[in-house]
């Protein structure tokens, strides 16, 4: 039992600050239950709890639940030792937290963007910005015993004197490694949102053009989600962008690509991101070029295969002319990158990284009202109507003028 929700407001002012440990009963009589609530399983929560816990519910470790929030049952809540939040951040999620946090849950916060410092050029900051949605996720963290994150940024942020664990996304069925055809045009890509289309732009438009100009019909270029404004100069195919995550892998690795372009802005939010760009590309058999910047500077001091550029027009130039001209660069990287998967990128040795969650068995806890969670959750939908209406307001207000 722990303090109630009157106090709890003064949880905030603890963020990034040292914590007392709990002291952790140990599971002697059955295994720990943990629980991953989330809102849409997206690759994020896939990659930075779910996968990990399947993995160790196979091997025997935990028994483990991925419930989505408005699904959640009562039952679901009292038996879990553990909670997994897996990026929330509404009205509806922070009451719930709430509730876990005062019936004795060990709490484990997911989140592997800045959330609370968004730049208002993405999509998300419109939503993420707004101060109710950055108060909610002020006092879910607050209220958790651990962070994760796989970006050692935001757990030096976030986390202070809690139980802070860095994830390694994991790389997810690789393909096995085949050759490509040497005398075939050299098929070159990016995979992306359409958010990253100003990256794309920002950053490889110039080198772009001129690899297009000096090789011609030698090379292909695709990109997958992002929607540059240069794409027709460079006679490139676009592919319209997968929101399942096993749908964006398959056609991923169905592409075939002999090089994936991986630009990233030299920014504090973009440096809280994770190298997962590395992990698509070697997973789809895929030479990568990466910008010489945080997360992928990071991966580089690790010795991973690749190449690695600032972000001017003339080292990626450079950098792709290079892997152009050069077919057993290409093999030999293709191969490094699968061995380095392999040996540093498997999702048993990303579970490692779960461990300290593992010794959590409240044979104590509270019971959990069903009556709140059903108010909650109709509340938690008028507020998502109330906030879209909000959006939508604004948007026709910003419009007209």
């Amino acid at each position: 039992m722990r303090m109630k929700t009157a106090d709890l407001e003064a949880k905030e002012k603890n963020i990034g600050q040292e914590k007392t440990p709990k002291v952790l009963s140990r599971p002697t009589e059955r295994k720990p239950h943990i629980l991953l609530i989330y809102r849409k399983m997206i690759p994020s929560i896939r990659l930075c709890g779910h996968c990990q816990m399947e993995y160790l519910a196979g091997q025997g470790a935990v028994e483990y639940r991925a419930v989505q929030e408005m699904k959640l049952k009562n039952s679901d809540l009292n038996w879990a030792d553990t909670v997994l939040l897996g990026r929330l951040d509404s009205w509806y999620e922070r009451r719930l937290t709430e509730l876990l946090y005062e019936s004795g849950k060990y709490l484990a916060y997911i989140i592997d963007d800045d959330l609370l410092n968004i730049p208002s050029e993405i999509s998300s900051a419109a939503y993420y910005n707004q101060s109710d949605v950055q108060e909610n996720i002020r006092m879910m963290l607050a209220l958790s015993d651990a962070v994760l994150s796989p970006s050692p940024i935001l757990l030096k942020k976030y986390a202070g004197g809690k139980c802070a664990l860095q994830i390694e996304e994991p790389a997810i069925d690789p393909v096995p490694y085949k050759p490509h055809d040497p005398n075939a045009p050299v098929r070159i890509g990016f995979a992306g949102s359409i958010d990253r289309t100003g990256d794309v732009e920002h950053i490889l438009k110039d080198a772009l053009i001129h690899i297009r100009q000096k090789y011609g019909d030698r090379v292909r270029f695709e990109f997958f989600g992002a929607l540059p404004s240069f794409a027709k100069a460079l006679g490139a195919r676009c592919i319209p962008y997968c929101d399942s995550y096993d749908e964006y892998r398959r056609t991923l690795n169905a592409l075939e690509w002999d090089i994936g372009l991986a630009p990233m802005p030299d920014t504090p939010f973009h440096a809280c991101k994770h190298y997962n760009k590395f992990v698509e590309y070697a997973a789809a058999g895929v030479v990568g070029v990466f910008s010489d910047v945080e997360p992928y500077a990071r991966l580089k001091s690790r010795g991973s295969p690749g190449l690695y550029c600032k972000n001017r027009s003339e080292e990626w130039e450079d950098a792709i002319e290079e892997l152009i001209e050069n077919n057993v660069m290409r093999a030999d990287c293709r191969k490094e990158a699968c061995s380095f998967l392999a040996c540093e990128m498997s999702v048993a040795q990303s579970a490692t990284a779960f461990e300290p969650l593992l010794h959590h068995i409240d044979y104590t806890r509270d019971k959990i009202s069903i009556f709140i969670i059903v108010l909650g959750k109709i509340l938690n939908i008028v507020l998502l109507i109330r906030s879209k209406i909000r959006r939508k307001w604004k948007h026709e207000t910003d419009r007209k003028h």
